[in-house]
């Protein structure tokens, strides 16, 4: 039952990333969701069914467009892989609960800003409120530590970043960042929030150090700062008490 269920949120997931897509290249204008039929960017064809079915399309038609030959971003397949495996682990640590759901709808809507953000370099404003609003309305109940967890976690998460924007003066990431850093907060709680904060700098370094080798860039080129923020909140409501209380047990509570 349990893997059966496991592959289902899989496959949910990867149909939900490719959703996602849509949403990622149309988010400028939601609207045109509803109003028009996926097709080719570049042929502008309209796709059949068999054109959208998740990461398996992709694979059969060769990362080509059937009608124009023109090559398809790996944008689509990495997305919807991701939300599937996003899918899945959340299923296999929180179960089949109403809290799953809640951390699904958080992380679709994040997934959505994670890639616009390094697409663009620009976090979409509409969006990052309203998983602001979700973030919220649903920790409060589903954050396990309780609610006084939750308002610092987020206090903490946009209070620490907000104060490196006003040092900065938005050099070294932007006022964008501070209400992701919020999102995070609300999500993981307190004390959880500054090992996800940790996280997100180490993540940051250790992808900014191998740019800089491999892609000849120097430090004063920008990397978006919100993915790492986005990835290390997932992580570390995975794994972050694990991490914590390794680190206690190992470092603190030995001597």
């Amino acid at each position: 039952m349990f893997t059966a269920l496991l592959a289902l949120f899989f496959i949910i997931g990867l149909v939900i990333g490719s959703f996602l897509n849509v949403v990622i290249l149309r988010v400028d204008d939601l609207k045109s969701i509803l109003n028009s039929r996926s097709h080719c960017p570049s042929c502008k064809k309209i796709l059949r069914w068999y054109d959208l079915v998740p990461f398996i399309s992709f694979i059969l038609l060769k990362a080509r467009c059937r009608y124009c030959n023109e090559k398809i971003s790996w944008q689509y397949p990495i997305v919807e892989l991701s939300t599937g495996i996003l899918f899945a682990i959340t299923y296999m640590f929180f179960g089949l609960t109403f809290g799953t759901a809640f951390y699904l709808l958080v992380f679709s809507i994040l997934i959505v800003i994670l890639v616009h953000d390094l697409k663009t370099q620009y976090v979409p404003e509409g969006l990052v409120w309203t998983a602001l609003v979700v973030s919220l309305l649903g920790s409060w109940y589903f954050n396990g530590n309780g609610l006084g967890s939750m308002i610092m976690g987020g206090l903490i998460g946009g209070g620490f970043l907000a104060l490196l924007v006003y040092i900065s003066k938005e050099k070294w990431m932007g006022k964008g960042d501070i209400k992701v850093g919020v999102i995070l907060g609300l999500i993981v709680g307190y004390p959880e929030v500054l090992f996800a904060l940790f996280l997100s700098f180490l993540l940051g370094s250790i992808v900014g150090l191998i740019v800089i080798k491999t892609a000849k860039k120097s430090l004063k080129d920008s990397l978006p700062f919100t993915p790492f923020l986005i990835i290390a909140t997932f992580l570390t409501l995975i794994f972050g008490d694990s991490a914590i209380n390794w680190y206690l047990n190992s470092f603190i509570l030995s001597y």
